[in-house]
């Protein structure tokens, strides 16, 4: 069936897809806005996600709208496979499975109403919702470990060259006139995440060969690592001039120095693609 000519049963099928997935996601919903709206959460840009995702979507359509739209039965098996798993997570209590259910349920959706080649067409922005799905945290704080490690080393070597006497003890620092805790939201993870997002955006809409999108989203790790050490340092200097209470965690430079490095962050992203000779591509490729 060519596109332009779809009947009205399939709009009416695709309205009962998405009132259903709501329905059946409803408590999952909360559980991702939960997520989200978490101070210091990692996925506090979670709720862009979506939105972005549609805005691809939404600036490819012409392309897509050439492609044929098929029945793929696949999909009808990722929906199984995702109700399944989504179950087992409502049961089992565990909202990760239930999460990420939900991106099987939208691939299936997409492959049994559009078919395999309209779906290759969104492939981009399907996958690109995988961001959207938190990771339990026990698991994102084990990763961070030496994230948080390489950060607070960084981090000191900055003040020694301004000139700032510490002592360190694992994560504690000690200064003159007080001390601070390197604390698991400073891990570099919330960082990493935000950053690897953009990293992947930027370089699906760069005109760029595999191997310099690769080394560029192969940055982001040293980058957070870098630019999360240079938020520990100015933390420390705050806390060694003006106290620690203006370094807290409740103290409003502690969340500008978070903004701070999430620009700097942005910025670099679009120097490495401009640097890589990229940001040629429009959305239809």
């Amino acid at each position: 069936m060519k596109t332009g000519s779809i009947p009205r049963i399939n709009w009416l099928m695709s309205g009962v897809w998405i009132g259903s997935f709501i329905i059946c996601y409803y408590q999952t919903f909360l559980w991702l806005h939960y997520k989200y709206s978490q101070q210091d959460s990692y996925y506090s840009h979670g709720y862009l996600i979506p939105f972005v995702s549609a805005v691809i979507i939404y600036l490819g359509k012409g392309k897509l709208a050439e492609v044929e739209k098929t029945i793929d039965s696949i999909g009808l098996g990722l929906i199984v496979f995702a109700l399944v798993s989504h179950i087992v997570g409502t049961i089992a209590d565990i909202n990760f499975f239930s999460g990420f259910s939900m991106f099987f349920y939208i691939l299936g959706a997409s492959l049994y109403l559009l078919g395999r080649e309209a779906t290759k067409h969104i492939a981009f922005p399907i996958a690109f919702l995988l961001f959207m799905f938190p990771i339990p945290d026990a698991v994102l704080n084990y990763l961070g470990l030496p994230t948080k490690y390489l950060a607070t080393a960084f981090g000191l070597k900055i003040i020694d060259l301004i000139g700032i006497p510490t002592l360190q003890e694992g994560f504690r620092i000690t200064l003159t006139n007080t001390s601070l805790v390197v604390g698991t939201p400073c891990n570099g993870m919330k960082s990493l995440i935000s950053f690897a997002a953009l990293g992947v955006l930027f370089v699906h809409f760069a005109d760029l060969k595999v191997w310099k999108g690769l080394i560029i989203l192969g940055c982001i790790y040293p980058m957070a690592v870098l630019l999360n050490g240079l938020r520990i340092a100015i933390l420390v200097y705050i806390a060694a001039n003006y106290g620690m209470e203006k370094a807290s965690a409740e103290s409003y430079l502690h969340d500008l120095s978070g903004m701070v490095v999430f620009v700097l962050g942005f910025l670099a992203l679009l120097v490495f693609v401009r640097i890589s000779g990229g940001m040629k591509k429009g959305p239809d490729g």
